[in-house]
């Protein structure tokens, strides 16, 4: 996995340990999930790490998971990004982008040809982030978050 550094707003170095996820990061996951999303059965997370343990990612700084990836191979040469959040303390801070990368380059290593997600269509900063890393809207999913459309998004590797 992957350690780096990144500036945050005040000016000072934070260290941000990218690494697999650990059953004990569960509560930490489920709590991120909560404050951002809560739409999914929490329990789906550990289910999601036993099934596929090398595409659940977190992001630690401090001893404190502060953001999750999980992705899977939907088909040999489609991989999925199934979620990925950071607690909103720590956002804007390259979080996200160091994971969307981690999870990325796991893809890379499977022979993966193409990323896929979904989005809500009201989430225009989620949009613009996967966009500025180089994903594209290549659809509407009609009703897909309950009564939300999202759109359905695309990274050709």
């Amino acid at each position: 996995m992957a350690i780096t550094s990144s500036s945050s707003a005040e000016g000072d170095r934070t260290l941000i340990i990218i690494r697999k996820f650990e059953p004990q990061d569960f509560q930490w996951v489920i709590n991120i999930e909560r404050m951002v999303f809560d739409e999914h059965d929490p329990y789906l997370y550990m289910q999601f790490y036993e099934t596929n343990p090398d595409g659940f990612i977190v992001a630690e700084i401090n001893g404190i998971v502060v953001g999750y990836v999980a992705g899977f191979l939907a088909t040999p040469e489609v991989g999925r990004i199934f979620s990925l959040a950071v607690h909103p303390a720590y956002q804007n801070r390259s979080v996200g982008s160091l994971l969307l990368k981690e999870i990325i380059n796991i893809f890379r290593k499977e022979g993966v040809l193409e990323v896929i997600l979904e989005v809500r269509s009201s989430n225009i900063k989620a949009r613009k982030f996967y966009e500025k890393h180089g994903f594209y809207q290549n659809g509407i999913i009609e009703k897909y978050y309950n009564n939300e459309d999202a759109c359905s998004m695309r990274l050709e590797l």
